[in-house]
């Protein structure tokens, strides 16, 4: 009878599967918007990997987090256009600048939970996103154009394959550096607050700090795709960070899984490439959204990645078990 790996097993399959795929997949010579998607794929998934190490791993709900990866995107579009600067001084900056941003955010809501803290950040997207629309600095309405395509060690990234490669290390490098930090003894105190923060303070550790770590981390992981973003699309504008697309990343995160590495990136997977797959249906990708959630969340409470990880349908959904999400 054979044994079933146990999940350290099966979580290093599943990662060296995906990225045999994801390397093999451009040798293919697939049409260049398949590329393109893929690499919308990989920062959209770097972007809910940041935001699942708040809200899977911490247990704190924000709405903020499409801001903060605007901020990142801002950041270095302006330094490009305004300043001339690069793609690895945008990175810098821009991951720098929303790290701070977060934190101070961060700080202000130490206190707020659940609810409380969920229309707290949705007013801060909120502020962040009229800033980006009403300054005349950011381009306002229209946008900011002009954005140098990124380049690494004089190699510049301007074919779809190329960019798809290095967004592809974006990932790599996030998802590296949030299980380096999920496996550290400050990823144990960010699960032990999720699941119960009386508890994790009675044995002594400091939940508004480990709070404010995972806020200041989250935003500044987001703020480094939202680099990518502005120097993949060449172009960013207030549109792709407003509140409504914070809720599509969180959205993309429970279909996923929360609370678990590959969640991420089967849920943006599934719903970035959905709406392609049905284009006639295009203008219908918020039904579109709301019924993969419909579907995915009764049959699997812990996301796409239950399956693959061979929970139970019935297992509750992280984070938490004293209220589920918003408690």
């Amino acid at each position: 009878m054979m044994r079933s790996l146990p999940p350290a097993s099966r979580q290093s399959r599943f990662w060296s599967v995906l990225l045999v795929l994801a390397l093999v997949l451009p040798l293919l010579s697939p049409p260049s918007f398949i590329l393109r998607l893929g690499a919308l794929i990989f920062i959209y998934a770097s972007v809910v990997t940041s935001f699942n190490l708040l809200a899977g791993y911490c247990g704190v709900i924000s709405v903020a987090q499409a801001g903060f990866f605007g901020v990142g995107a801002y950041t270095a579009a302006l330094m490009s256009v305004h300043l001339k600067t690069g793609f690895v001084t945008g990175l810098v900056a821009g991951t720098l600048v929303t790290g701070l941003l977060s934190a101070v955010v961060g700080f202000a809501t130490a206190r707020l939970k659940g609810r409380y803290l969920i229309m707290a950040t949705l007013g801060i997207n909120e502020v962040i996103n009229l800033v980006m629309v009403n300054s005349e600095f950011t381009g306002g309405p229209n946008g900011l154009p002009g954005v140098s395509a990124p380049a690494l060690f004089g190699f510049v990234f301007t074919g779809a394959s190329s960019l798809y490669f290095l967004n592809l290390g974006g990932l790599v490098l996030v998802t590296a550096i949030v299980a380096l930090l999920v496996n550290s003894p400050f990823g144990r105190s960010m699960v032990a607050l999720r699941e119960d923060d009386l508890a994790a303070e009675a044995i002594g550790i400091n939940t508004v700090s480990t709070r404010l770590a995972a806020f200041t981390l989250a935003g500044a992981l987001a703020g480094l795709a939202g680099v990518f973003y502005a120097h993949n699309s060449l172009f960013v504008s207030y549109q792709s960070f407003t509140t409504d697309e914070s809720f599509i990343l969180l959205a993309m995160l429970v279909i996923g899984g929360i609370g678990t590495l590959p969640g991420p990136i089967l849920g943006v997977a599934v719903l970035l490439a959905l709406p392609e797959a049905l284009r006639s249906a295009s203008l219908y990708r918020y039904f579109l959204y709301g019924l993969a959630l419909a579907v995915v969340a009764p049959q699997w409470p812990g996301g796409l990645a239950s399956i693959r990880l061979g929970r139970s349908r019935r297992e509750k959904p992280l984070p938490g078990r004293k209220g589920g999400l918003i408690a």
